[in-house]
């Protein structure tokens, strides 16, 4: 029994924006924290001006909000370590509900997330000054064992060696144009990035020329280097550098450094080597033994990290957003005693109860009922409006909050201004589906959007448990009640056009026979056509639903049907949706009781349409109802007269001679007569719209100042400014800052300081309303030709679908082939029909038609009613978390 006013009361707030209150929120410090996280929570409290920029911070909670930032970076620095171990934080779902912060919980948070910052660095560092280790060993190990390959002779490995010790000191000295200061060989073994190698290479040559050897061999596995606070996987090579100069080696330590070569020890014995190599070999076991238990450690770590990361960083992001609206939040009390904090804050009027409820939970969160203990939040109603409009606020469910974020992407409505989405649950799948009308897509666009929304709950889930945010099938997702409307309307249209992938439906049977038998056919000279005025072809009763399935086989005959009907229904449906905007556009001046406008602005141009436009939609319906075939002049197809010529005549106020004898001359007695008074009275309207509220707002100024002389400059000043805010405000909409009705009879007027210049100014005010004019009358045209989209998007989508299903799956029906190889290539032709008609006509045409629906929606209906200028309600409150928080 309550079910039904909440629901009624849900519908009124879709139409217009909820009832805002403005109240004053007092919070006691002791709990303050609580209760606004609990708010945040509950949502239904946007605060005002504690954001903007000239905004002074109390200081009082500055601390706490750069404790959060510095627990928030902890826990940056845990996770960025998992992900080398393969450890994923521990995802909470109901993390929002069973694990909410309380202040008493921010000491714990900073107290482990301390200690696991503490140990984890300490345990890094120690880890990676073993790791360090363990790479240099490793690489000089595997530098000794290339060098001893490379120096010596002997062995089974010794064919790596080209040339003796001997041979190469020759050679060296045979290279060198200078005396050799040695007579042996001195060398440099290192690593180098293989990356770097081919620069390095060239600066050797460059500088020391043939006085240099150079042999490298890659090591066979990837290490580890560490560049600044990088460290990354790279391939190295082992070179050895050898010359019989002992003056350029300096320099060639300089080249080894510039390019970041790792220099190693190499002993000039071959002993000396092997038991090298072999020290080597167990200093890294032992190094691998003490890396496994620093590994041990560091898993434990994080993995402790791991189970409470997610939570502690949900937490403290909701914990750093409740400390910085306290820090600007004003404080009450004495300059030693301030104990509490102050905000001004709108809330909705349903959820005033709700709000209050929220903030009593936070202050018992910890402290109980204990008397003294828990001093409560107060929520207080102000009586007085605030400077601004309170902002716009809808009561949404998932099935609306599509259709409300297509108008909220033009602009927000103004507080009070009808809300153009329920209208636009049923024209925009309406108006779509007269563009992409047909029963086979239609039904495509129907599946797909009920697999959306059975599998809504596991989507919903699938996103907050993702890693990475798939945009498109969030942006699908969100719309998946307007594709389901668009597909059942497309059905409902492709049912009205007889077609079904292109393909019609005969089920009622066609009123049209064919008389013709195979001789006459074959004999024709010329076309053969069916006449329509002859009973044996035609029955004279049109097909019961639709469109006759006999047109999709008439060839031209058919395109020019369809022509004629697709851009006549255009003009219908394009001029009744205006004419529907100007009709809410006149309940929105009696919602504000601003009649001026309505009579003025509105009226004016309801009269102008409804000469003109809807003259024009009479016009198509009285051809339809009264010319047709099977009725005796004048009355025939023949002497049916062209709607477009004779609202043509109308408009140029002259009369076309008729062509075809025995047909009237106009299509009703009197037409010509009654077309020249509904042009005289359009344009009659014109000069009430364009003069009809400058003079009034002139008239009533110079009343005001008549009655009151030139007693109180500063109220004729303000009635000036609001005049000229009237006069620039859309008058579709309320533009006044404040509503005169609504403020308190003992509240003194106060002008503002910065405005005091600004008078009634009559010259601006012609201005707008010559401008506004112009809009009106030219966009009534513009307006109307622009809902013949409707008619070429149809057309095309019809066209398009015939030529795919003509020249590709057709192909595949009608072939003579064998079967062997016929069913094959039918198979073939039918998947790419299907998916071209999935790709072209589904999602691209799909696409485009919704664009154009959403530009006839946002420019030419809702300019007829909607601003689109009000603020929108944004409340203090978290979102649910998902694993990306």
């Amino acid at each position: 029994a309550r079910a039904f006013p909440k629901s009624t009361s849900m519908a009124k707030a879709f139409f217009v924006s909820e009832d805002m209150e403005l109240a004053q929120l007092l919070l006691h410090e002791d709990n303050a924290f609580n209760c606004l996280i609990e708010v945040g929570h509950t949502g239904g409290l946007q605060f005002n001006n504690v954001y903007d920029e000239d905004r002074l911070i109390n200081g009082l909670y500055t601390v706490k909000v750069n404790l959060c930032y510095e627990l928030l970076r902890y826990i940056e620095f845990l996770e960025s370590h998992m992900p080398a171990l393969n450890i994923v934080p521990t995802y909470y779902g109901n993390v929002d509900n069973e694990d909410r912060p309380r202040e008493s919980h921010i000491p714990v948070y900073d107290e482990q997330l301390r200690r696991l910052n503490t140990e984890m660095r300490a345990v890094m560092e120690h880890y990676n000054t073993l790791e360090r280790r363990h790479n240099y060993l490793v690489e000089k190990r595997y530098a000794l064992q290339k060098a001893e390959k490379m120096l010596i002779s002997e062995g089974p490995d010794g064919a790596e060696l080209l040339f003796t010790e001997s041979i190469m000191i020759g050679l060296l000295k045979d290279q060198s144009d200078a005396q050799p200061i040695s007579s042996q060989l001195n060398y440099l073994l290192g690593s180098i990035n293989v990356e770097k190698f081919q620069a390095f290479e060239i600066m050797l040559y460059r500088l020391f020329g043939r006085n240099l050897l150079v042999r490298r061999a890659e090591m066979p596995e990837p290490v580890y280097e560490q560049s600044g606070a990088k460290r990354e996987l790279v391939h190295k090579f082992v070179v050895l550098l050898m010359t019989i100069s002992v003056t350029i080696r300096p320099k060639l330590l300089k080249c080894c450094a510039a390019f970041h070569v790792t220099i190693f020890e190499c002993p000039e014995t071959s002993s000396r080597r092997l038991r090298m190599i072999e020290q080597l070999e167990h200093e890294a076991i032992d190094l691998n033994i003490v890396l496994g238990e620093t590994r041990d450690a560091r898993l434990k770590i994080l993995m402790s990290a791991s189970r409470i990361s997610f939570s502690m960083g949900v937490n403290l992001n909701k914990a750093m957003k409740v400390y910085d609206l306290l820090n600007r939040m004003s404080p009450v009390g004495s300059q030693e005693r301030q104990k509490y904090l102050q905000a001004e804050c709108f809330v909705p009027k349903s959820q005033v109860d709700e709000v209050r409820a929220a903030l009593n939970r936070g202050a018992a969160a910890e402290s109980g009922d204990i008397v003294g203990l828990n001093p409560p939040p107060l929520l207080l109603m102000r009586t007085r409006k605030s400077k601004h409009v309170p902002p716009t606020h809808f009561k949404l469910n998932k099935f609306t909050r599509g259709f409300q974020n297509l108008i909220d992407s033009y602009g927000m409505a103004d507080y009070k201004e009808l809300n153009p989405a329920p209208y636009t649950i049923i024209t925009f799948p309406f108006l779509f589906a007269i563009m992409f009308g047909d029963l086979g897509h239609g039904l495509i666009l129907i599946f797909f959007a009920s697999f959306l929304i059975i599998r809504e709950k596991a989507i919903e889930e699938a996103a907050r448990t993702a890693r990475t945010e798939n945009e498109i099938l969030n942006i699908l997702f969100a719309g998946r009640y307007i594709i389901l409307l668009m597909g059942i309307f497309s059905v409902y249209v492709g049912f009205i056009y007889n077609d079904v992938l292109a393909m019609p439906m005969n089920i009622f049977g066609s009123s049209w026979s064919c008389v013709y038998n195979a001789t006459t056919i074959r004999k024709a000279t010329s076309k053969l056509g069916l006449d329509p005025n002859d009973p044996r072809v035609y029955t004279g009763h049109p097909y019961p639903v639709g469109v006759d399935p006999v047109w999709k086989i008439s060839g031209e005959d058919a395109i020019t049907t369809f022509n004629s009907l697709k851009m006549k229904l255009a003009i219908i449906l394009g001029i009744s949706q205006m004419m529907f905007g100007l009709c809410l556009a006149a309940l929105n001046c009696v919602r504000r009781k601003s009649m001026p406008d309505l009579l003025l602005v509105v009226v004016p141009q309801f009269v102008f349409m409804t000469c003109l436009f809807c003259y024009l939609v009479f016009l198509i319906f009285f051809k339809w109802l009264n010319y047709g075939g099977l009725k005796q002049s004048p009355y025939n197809s023949a002497c049916a007269p062209s709607v477009l010529i004779t609202f043509i005549d109308m408009m140029l106020m002259k009369s076309s001679e008729l062509e075809i004898g025995g047909c009237n001359k106009g299509m009703f007695p009197k037409e010509r007569l009654l077309e020249y008074v509904l042009v005289l009275v359009a344009f009659g309207a014109v000069p009430i719209l364009l003069a009809g509220k400058p003079i009034y707002l002139t008239r009533r100024q110079k009343k005001l100042k008549k009655e009151r002389g030139e007693r109180d400059t500063g109220d004729l000043k303000k009635k000036g400014r609001q005049t000229l805010t009237e006069m620039r405000t859309s008058p579709t909409h309320d533009g006044s800052p404040a509503e005169p009705s609504q403020k308190r009879a003992d509240e003194p007027v106060k002008s503002s300081s910065d405005h005091d210049d600004v008078e009634f100014d009559a010259t601006e005010i012609w201005i707008h309303s010559g401008i506004h004019t112009i809009e009106c009358v030219l966009g009534s045209v513009s307006h109307t030709a622009s809902y013949l989209r409707l008619w070429a998007l149809s057309l095309a989508h019809s066209q398009l679908a015939d030529v795919l299903y003509e020249m590709v799956l057709n192909k595949g029906i009608k072939n003579r082939l064998p079967i062997f190889i016929a069913v094959p290539m039918l198979a073939a032709a039918f998947f790419i029909w299907a998916l071209l008609t999935v790709a072209i006509l589904v999602m691209m045409e799909g696409l485009s038609a919704f664009l154009h629906t959403l530009r006839l929606h946002w420019v030419e209906f809702q300019s007829k009613f909607f601003s689109g200028s009000g603020d929108i309600f944004r409340p203090f409150y978290f979102p649910p978390s998902t694993i990306r928080s």
